[in-house]
């Protein structure tokens, strides 16, 4: 045993239970404190957990990441749900490392100043397997089962409280849950989720939703802080400023109906068919959100696909070079 220690323990002894508090107040780990900077519009990325191995992703440099002007980050655990309703977390996270795992993120982006959405992926199987790959709909028969989302229910309400713990700057529930669950149980779960995060959670509760897959969904925000949309364009480029114009001002107007003082692009940039675009129709893409978002929108979250889907934005430097232009000389 290191003699310092030694030393220390003997007079920890001498002082008796006073001594254990003393104890705990040298050795136990600070929670690290969230950036204290007043800011008018967020500005970062967003991707599940993918980056956290991966050194080629543009999240996993937290000093990349500031020379580019973000000052918030999506990120959080993916959680598998089977036919049955049964969860577990999808590696690398476990029940009994995801405090740690999130304590590790939290204080890696912290250090520089960049604030935390947190946000839960949730991935349907019939059965449970290793694979990965891109979340799809809950079949609708499935999802509206009496009870389906209890045990799910259950690690919102655990990551509601390590969100408060560790005073994440945003949380949301669960990632677009009008795909996953569809409109109708989506809006019927969100409203019955809202309460159990307040109970355990004081900051802000987003509605990080699809949106833009049909402008006819009558989803109930009301209790939320902000709303949240996904978009991309799809095979082509064209049509793509008008479709985003009339996805922004419908999901205002939403906002305006149920009293919700925010709404963000919580995911927008390329995927899908547009992952092919060359590098200036990509660039073209991304200005239009920030183009048609600006003084409208409180946030701007880009995509930041894996290394392995093909393309990434450090494969993109001129669309890096845009991204960090509108996020620290245009956007405000």
């Amino acid at each position: 045993m290191n003699i310092k220690i030694l030393i220390i323990l003997i007079v920890l002894i001498g002082l008796g239970v006073g001594g254990f508090f003393v104890w705990q107040n040298i050795f136990k780990e600070t929670i690290p404190q969230p950036p204290s900077d007043t800011i008018s519009v967020y500005k970062g990325f967003w991707m599940p957990v993918a980056f956290i191995s991966d050194t080629e992703h543009t999240m996993s440099d937290v000093n990349a990441l500031k020379d580019i002007g973000a000052n918030i980050v999506g990120l959080g655990p993916t959680v598998k749900i089977n036919i049955n309703g049964e969860v577990r977390y999808a590696e690398p996270f476990s029940p009994d490392n995801i405090e740690q795992q999130l304590a590790r993120l939290v204080k890696k982006y912290y250090k520089v100043g960049i604030r935390i959405h947190l946000v839960i992926e949730l991935f349907y199987e019939e059965e449970f397997t290793r694979r990965g790959g891109e979340p799809k709909p809950i079949p609708i028969t499935v999802a509206t089962k009496e009870g389906f989302l209890d045990k799910y229910n259950l690690v919102v309400e655990d990551m509601a409280l390590l969100a408060e713990k560790y005073r994440v700057e945003m949380f949301s529930p669960m990632n677009e849950p009008d795909y996953k669950l569809g409109a109708k149980t989506s809006s019927e779960w969100g409203q019955k989720i809202l309460p159990i995060v307040r109970k355990n959670y004081n900051g802000k509760v987003v509605f990080k939703g699809s949106l833009a897959h049909d402008l006819d969904d009558d989803i109930n925000f009301k209790g939320y802080d902000a709303i949240g949309f996904s978009i991309s364009p799809e095979e082509s480029i064209e049509g793509y400023e008008q479709r985003a114009v009339s996805i922004i001002q419908k999901i205002l107007v939403w906002a305006e109906r149920d009293d919700v003082s925010e709404v963000i692009a919580t995911e927008f940039g390329v995927w899908g068919g547009a992952s092919r675009f060359d590098e200036n129709t990509k660039i073209t893409a991304h200005k239009i959100i920030f183009e048609q978002g600006q003084g409208k929108l409180k946030g701007f979250i880009v995509f930041d696909p894996p290394s392995d889907q093909g393309w990434s934005l450090r494969q993109s430097p001129n669309l890096l070079e845009e991204i960090k232009e509108e996020f620290t000389e245009i956007l405000d």
